[in-house]
């Protein structure tokens, strides 16, 4: 049976929209689904890694803490009488923030402490102690300690460890009934005399059981402090074992389920086999979607597990809610169909059976047949088209095939810029994610292997891991320098600015680190910062920028040459300069320096970079509303000077 045309237009229209909906719409359910789990994961994930980060910068904080307490004990020369005041460590200890705070001599043994209360106890079993006494280094990590030391600080701290075990729903079968051990964040640094002798160590500890304070911080610092139907949206838990002793999770009454336990399964991949876990995981009364990896002690023996999750309950209704827009967007596609399609049927069945017949003419050789001209034919498109029609059949075909082939090299392009995009991109994460963790175990191996860990070595030996070491270093560098690129090309970087002290809280740091380098080349550094010249930053960020400038100074700087250190507060800013004799730069190069992959070599220079680390600093000091320009003297001198804004002015302008 032969159809009408616009009854076939009408069906046709009907029949794509309805095809349409029914591949789409089972297709949509999965991508969306899949889309959003994927999303939920990733974020924990991420959540995850944010959060053991967060953890290392705690340890890195009681180290240097530690650090700083043994070099001020060391130059004062109390550690072998009584000379050291209990209430200045006890300052020391409430403005670090931390527990306990103890000096012990070359045996272990507690001769001060803060509270007063632990004097002559014995921590020579302490890993972290041993290593500052046995290896002269500073050391951190998470330690379990005893409930009779934690009694012998202070009954409250005793009090604080102790946590009730929940019986719990789908945990391991038996397991304690209590908690009395204490998880710590613990670091101890050596006590060095003037002649190079070990007398003692500083030892500092925060108590990780009840410290809500710094699980709340890890997760408002993730997710921010959001709910979702009366629950926190996103949570965060540190476990001692198996048993949650810090966490902001909540059970079903709304109190913190401090003394409950995780799953069976859970248990068994990530304490049992010392793996990472990440799904969808019941957790007290709910299900989130969840990241779990172990905590381990300095000798490498997992005692606890660290997690991060989402409540998957938001994600469950996001997911039917895009659910219920996708299909009632096909509903009404599908009933507008019907109606236009009813309507332009009849609109186009009679002109496009004339434009019809029009092309069969055309197509069998006669290019003069023209078609009527429809009334009113400057208002109506079809009208106009019919007229045109016998014109522009020709050039129609010519331009439509002209336009189809710049269309398919426009998408051929696009496609290779957007792989060019992700193969960089791809490039950096996998410097960030990967390159980053290897570089360090093959240095800490080298490390071993060049100090003798492994046996001693002859001295042509070590010459030539020296020089391996310092290829490795330049690596390391490398990698570092991609993956602040990455963080500042997806604008990852972020700025956590507070009060800092420059001299103490940055630059002494950084020539820490660098002062082999340094001694290398025999050069000499003169720091003229005062004590109270303080910046309004990120401690963490401002590192990068003077590790960057300082390295500059020993890459480039002359050899026996001075590096100086200086700053002053002109105005609303510090001004702060890193200066150091050299070839300096010429002045039409100048301008060059902060550009991304720039590398200036003097004549004859070796060195090499990835010529990232200036336009890093720039950007870093731009983030903190600062800048950075070089001045030079070619042959003789260049003068890095950046500016930062002061604590006090920004206090002046929220006033104000």
């Amino acid at each position: 049976m032969s159809l009408h045309l616009r009854t076939k237009l009408l069906i046709g229209f009907v029949a794509v929209a309805l095809v349409g909906g029914v591949l789409t719409i089972p297709a949509g359910s999965f991508l969306i689904k899949n889309m959003v789990i994927a999303e939920a994961q990733r974020r924990v994930t991420l959540g995850l890694k944010t959060a053991r980060a967060m953890l290392d910068v705690q340890q890195q904080d009681a180290r240097k803490s530690s650090s700083i307490v043994a070099d001020c004990v060391a130059r004062q020369r109390t550690v072998r009488g009584n000379g050291i005041s209990e209430e200045i460590l006890e300052r020391l200890r409430v403005t670090g923030g931390y527990d306990f705070l103890h000096i012990v001599n070359t045996e272990g043994t507690i001769i001060h402490t803060a509270r007063g209360s632990a004097r002559g106890l014995s921590v020579a079993d302490s890993a972290i102690v041993q290593a500052a006494l046995k290896q002269g280094r500073a050391l951190a990590g998470i330690c379990l300690v005893p409930q009779q030391q934690l009694a012998a600080e202070s009954a409250a701290l005793s009090d604080d460890a102790y946590v009730p075990v929940v019986a719990t729903p789908h945990a391991q079968p038996g397991g304690p009934t209590e908690i009395r051990q204490g998880l710590v964040i613990e670091a101890a640094a050596p006590i060095v005399e003037a002649g190079g002798e070990v007398v003692g160590a500083v030892r500092v500890g925060k108590l990780l059981n009840r410290n809500f304070a710094l699980v709340d911080f890890i997760r408002d610092n993730i997710f921010r402090d959001i709910e979702y139907k009366g629950k926190n949206l996103g949570t965060v838990t540190i476990f001692l074992g198996d048993t949650r002793i810090a966490t902001n999770v909540t059970g079903p009454t709304g109190e913190r389920a401090i003394g409950t336990r995780v799953s069976l399964e859970v248990y068994q991949q990530v304490l049992g086999r010392g793996e990472m876990w990440i799904g969808p995981a019941f957790v007290v009364d709910s299900w989130y979607m969840s990241a779990y990896e172990p905590i381990s002690d300095p000798r490498g023996e997992p005692i606890g597990i660290l997690y991060v999750g989402i409540l998957k309950e938001r994600y469950d209704d996001m997911r039917w809610q895009a659910m219920g827009i996708f299909l009632g967007i096909a509903l009404v596609a599908l009933i507008t169909a019907a109606v236009v399609g009813t309507f332009l049927s009849g609109r186009l069945a009679r002109p496009l059976v004339d434009l019809t017949n029009a092309t069969a003419a055309v197509s069998g050789g006669n290019l003069d047949y023209r078609l009527p001209a429809p009334p009113r034919a400057k208002q109506d498109e079809i009208g106009r088209l019919i007229v045109a029609f016998n014109d522009m059949v020709a050039a129609l075909k010519q331009r439509g095939e002209a336009l189809q082939r710049s269309h398919r090299q426009l998408e051929a392009t696009a496609d290779e810029l957007k792989r060019w995009n992700q193969n960089y991109l791809d490039a950096l994460e996998f410097i960030t994610h990967e390159l980053k963790n290897q570089v360090a175990a093959l240095k800490l191996n080298l490390l071993a292997l060049r100090d003798g860990y492994v046996g001693q070595l002859a001295a042509d030996q070590r010459e030539t891991l020296d020089d391996v070491l310092a290829t490795v270093n330049r690596t390391e560098e490398m990698i570092l320098n991609y993956l602040n690129l990455s963080r500042i090309e997806k604008g990852e970087l972020q700025v956590r600015a507070r009060p800092v002290q420059v001299e103490a809280d940055v630059v002494r740091p950084v020539l820490r680190d660098l002062r082999a380098r340094f001694e290398e080349k025999q050069m000499r550094v003169q720091v003229d910062l005062a004590d109270d010249l303080v910046v309004q930053a990120d401690p963490s960020l401002l590192q990068i920028v003077y590790e960057n400038l300082l390295a500059n100074a020993a890459k480039y700087g002359r050899r026996e040459g001075l590096v100086r250190l200086w700053g002053r507060t002109v105005n609303a800013v510090v001004e702060l300069h890193v200066w150091n004799e050299g070839p300096g730069v010429a002045p039409e190069q100048v301008d060059e320096l902060f550009r991304k992959f720039t590398r200036l070599y003097p004549p004859g220079e070796q060195e090499r970079g990835t010529g990232l680390g200036l336009f890093i600093t720039r950007e870093v000091l731009r983030k903190h509303g600062g800048d950075i320009r070089a001045e030079s003297e070619p042959g003789q001198w260049v003068d890095f000077v950046f500016t930062l804004p002061r604590p006090d002015t920004l206090r002046e302008e929220r006033i104000g």
